[in-house]
């Protein structure tokens, strides 16, 4: 690991230390958020609900996508941190060899799989008669371009494992960059709609791809490609998948959920469908800000569980506990001040973007608090216990959310559906910060009774 990277891990100002590996992240992840913004932003331009509720209906492939990345990159993140930490650099190349092959494999066979099932997924997803073609488009286009969505996103977070979170901000900004500017020149300049948002967001993740690569060929300390570490011990990378599953799991139910919220909206219409989904991408900004910074000092909280530093360790869970509070209430007022103006840039139907308004109110009633949900899934992600956060993810996305969407809807009709959302979140909330918890309880008595039996070795040996 090169000198500046382990002046980041090894800092005894925590504060520093967290700021410079979430400050960064924090930068990634809106630089996301705007390039998951952008092609709903630039289709609303066009004045068509339709083609905006085609890409909603369109999200949950996506999901998937970033699914299989999160499965990868989750456990590749804490893996490396944790090797560099224990000075096991033969291992770190290892398992970054492994995670870039396994997402390039997984590309291919994933945009094989979406494109061959296009018309029973259509099907699923609660696509609607108006919206089925642009849907279908949208997505074939996506699916092509799998395995270099998949890697970027893999890529962009891996890189954090070994200090490199500069470089990782960087390929994400040149990928959201060619978007942002090919997505105006496609959809309205070449008139092409949805077909030019999507070859718009495969180009910026190739040149992205591209710039990952130039990084490994020049600056790696352990990311590498090389066949022969993935070839030493290829069964491993189901151990990397088992650490990275919480994320991934609960990006796929997330993408499921959607799938049967967009099923239950339909019944309202397409304008029901592009208000939910304009409302969601501005809730966003809140959620993604508060699960930047738990992603970010997730490297922190491994490189000191790995090296056994419990002080450091308090004292870096401590500090995200403080800045992810204060940063969802900050974020959250500012979404409030500003949400007219935000949903406007999706919607220019007057009424339906008021619909979008009152729907963006009560998400916003659990999203401030889901700092600490991150917070608790990243940090059993980090100290092994990658069974645990599955569960946490699973609950929300799935054994809370998507009963609750049925149900509700049933009792309470269209407001029904997204107070789903607001139950489930508080639901997991609670089971996370317990969770936590408990595993910290257990960390700091295993490392009582290991200081009290050194101590009991070392009087007897005097």
């Amino acid at each position: 690991m090169k000198e500046e990277q382990v002046k980041i891990f090894e800092s005894d100002n925590l504060w520093v230390s967290i700021l410079k590996m979430v400050g960064p992240a924090l930068i990634a992840i809106l630089v996301m958020l705007i390039y998951n913004m952008a092609d709903m932003i630039f289709v609303g331009q066009t004045g068509d609900t339709a083609q905006v509720a085609a890409v909603s209906v369109v999200g949950p492939v996506f999901n998937i996508i970033m699914a299989i990345a999160m499965l990868i990159s989750g456990g590749g993140t804490v893996l490396i941190s944790k090797d560099l930490g224990a000075k096991d650099n033969e291992h770190a190349r290892m398992v970054s060899s492994l995670c870039i092959w396994a997402a390039i494999i997984l590309g291919v066979i994933t945009g094989i799989i979406i494109i061959a099932l296009n018309g029973t997924l259509l099907g699923f997803l609660g696509a609607t008669e108006d919206i089925a073609d642009y849907a279908r488009q949208y997505m074939i286009i996506l699916a092509a371009g799998a395995p270099f969505l998949l890697l970027t996103n893999m890529l962009g977070q891996v890189l954090r494992a070994e200090g490199a979170v500069k470089d990782g901000l960087i390929g994400n900004l040149i990928g959201t960059m060619v978007n942002i500017v090919l997505d105006p020149i496609f959809i309205l300049g070449c008139n092409m709609g949805v077909v030019g948002a999507a070859i718009a967001t495969v180009i910026g993740n190739i040149i992205a791809t591209i710039y990952y690569v130039i990084y490994m060929k020049n600056k790696a300390v352990v990311l590498n490609a090389k066949p022969h570490y993935a070839l030493m011990k290829p069964i491993y990378i189901l151990s990397i998948m088992a650490l990275g599953l919480p994320n991934a799991v609960s990006t796929l139910l997330s993408g499921f959920a959607n799938s049967f919220a967009n099923q239950l909206l339909a019944q309202y219409g397409s304008d029901a469908i592009a208000a939910n989904a304009a409302a969601g991408r501005v809730n966003l900004i809140i959620v993604m800000v508060l699960m930047g910074i738990c992603m970010g000092a997730q490297p922190l909280i491994s490189y000191n569980y790995g090296a056994g530093n419990m002080h450091k360790l308090a004292g870096v869970v401590k500090r995200i506990i403080i800045l992810t509070a204060s940063v969802g209430a900050v974020t959250t007022g500012l979404v409030i001040l500003l949400k007219e103006p935000i949903i406007a840039l999706f919607l220019k139907d007057a009424a339906v973007a008021v619909q979008a308004q009152e729907i963006l109110t009560i998400l916003m009633i659990s999203s401030p608090f889901l700092g600490f949900f991150y917070l608790g899934t990243n940090f059993l992600q980090a100290t092994g216990n990658a069974m645990k956060a599955t569960v946490i993810s699973a609950m929300q996305k799935g054994l809370l959310l998507i009963p609750s969407l049925f149900i509700l809807e049933h009792l309470l009709g269209f407001f029904g559906i997204r107070m789903a959302y607001v139950v489930a979140d508080f639901g997991a909330i609670i089971v996370s910060c317990v969770l936590m918890i408990m595993e910290w309880n257990k960390i700091t008595a295993r490392n009582k009774n290991s200081v009290n039996t050194t101590y009991v070795i070392e009087k007897a040996t005097n």
